[in-house]
Parts: C-alpha cells; structure tokens; sequence
C-alpha cells in the first residue's frame, strides 16, 4: 500500500484547521534552523520537522487505537507505526493506486474486512471521513493476514504492503521466507516499509501518548 495524497474532505477539513497552527509553526521553525544550518543542514533539519508534524498528525487518532487496541489485542503503537508510514495520519489520504484513508485500505480488502466484522461494505466516503472504521477495517485485516502469515510482524506487514499473492510467489521463487528476507534485505521497498512500521512503532511506544499506564495505587 503507497503513501497517499490527501484529498479533501468534511473531516479533514477539520483536522486540517485544528493543525494548522502547528504547522504554522514547524513551517517558522523550519525556515529559521534552516538560514542557522545552512544548505548543507538545512534539508536535514526540514526532514526532522516534517517527521515529527506526521507524528502528531498520527497521535491525533491516539485514543481510536487505544480503543480499537483494547478490544482486539493489536498494540496501539504498532497501529500508530503503521499509520504514520501509510497515510501520516491524514483521514483523507487517497493514493495513486486507489488506496483510502488512514490505512490505505484497498475497496476489496476493505469489504472482506467488513464482511468479517458482519458491517455493511464501507464507502469511499466513510473509508475518507471516519478514522475509527478505516482503523477497525484495517485490523481486521491485519489480524486475518496473521493467522496465515504470523506470528512474524514483519512478515505480517509485507503481506499487508504487497498482497498475499505477491509476497507467495516471492516467496515460491526465493525458497521460503528466511532466503527471501535474506536476498531482499536493504533492496527491497516492500521490506523496507514493514521494517519502517515497526521502527516507528518503537517511536510511538516511547512517546508518552502510547506509554504503558502505571495502575494507581
């Protein structure tokens, strides 16, 4: 699934003014440590800022992964990990390839999702304007895509970003798994963007959004 051009809608429209003056912001911060850095850091510190304006992007949505995480076991960072590398956190985010939403959910596995979770087909409208169904979708997905490639996430992930068919006839061809992984590893972009969901799900867990929370005594 590909990152995703925003494409504009009711509730991004919304979450698009309750960001806009961080944006400001990080848009000032980014100008003024640029003309500090120079040309050399400069590109470097605008990745740093753009980076972490796609992380709160992605912690607006904190409390639907909680929820969502809660109910059916999924890590609420990984989901944060994962949605940060598809769609920054963007509800309205649309790819080339037709991918919707926060999880760049394609339609058919969309629909399977549903079916599975016994919910009426989504459309494209409510794939683009509700983060808590684009979430619930994609974990259905997620959960069914690990009971046939699991327990690996990374694996998981690969299957999620290329197909189970694809990531078959990879896999048919190299010999398994492990020669797979083994051959692909720093060459393919299909790797690269699971390992880059778990990287970040690291991030997200060490941030205090998705802290573990100490019971009260």
């Amino acid at each position: 699934m590909k990152r995703a051009k925003a494409k504009k809608g009711s509730e991004g429209k919304k979450t698009g003014d309750a960001q806009r003056p961080l944006v400001l912001v990080l848009l000032f911060l980014t100008v003024a440590l640029f003309a500090v850095g120079g040309v050399v850091q400069g590109p470097k510190i605008a990745r740093i800022v753009w980076s972490e304006l796609g992380v709160r992007h992605v912690e607006h949505h904190t409390e639907v992964f909680k929820k969502v995480g809660a109910e059916t076991g999924i890590d609420p960072a990984l989901l944060a990990g994962i949605c940060y590398v598809e769609s920054r956190g963007k509800v309205d985010a649309v790819s080339n390839k037709g991918a919707m939403g926060l999880f760049q959910l394609m339609p058919s596995a969309a629909a399977d999702a549903a079916r599975r979770l016994k919910l009426n087909p989504p459309t494209r409208a409510e794939l683009l304007s509700n983060p808590e169904l684009n979430t619930r979708l994609a974990v259905s997905h997620l959960q069914w895509l690990h009971r046939l490639e699991g327990p690996s996430w990374e694996r998981v992930l690969v299957a999620y970003n290329a197909g189970r068919g694809r990531l078959k006839q990879w896999l048919d061809a190299a010999g398994g798994w492990d020669a797979w992984r083994a051959a692909r590893l720093g060459r393919s972009e299909t790797l690269h963007y699971a390992q880059s969901c778990l990287a970040f799900a690291q991030r997200f867990r060490e941030r205090d959004s998705f802290a573990p929370q100490t019971a009260k005594r």
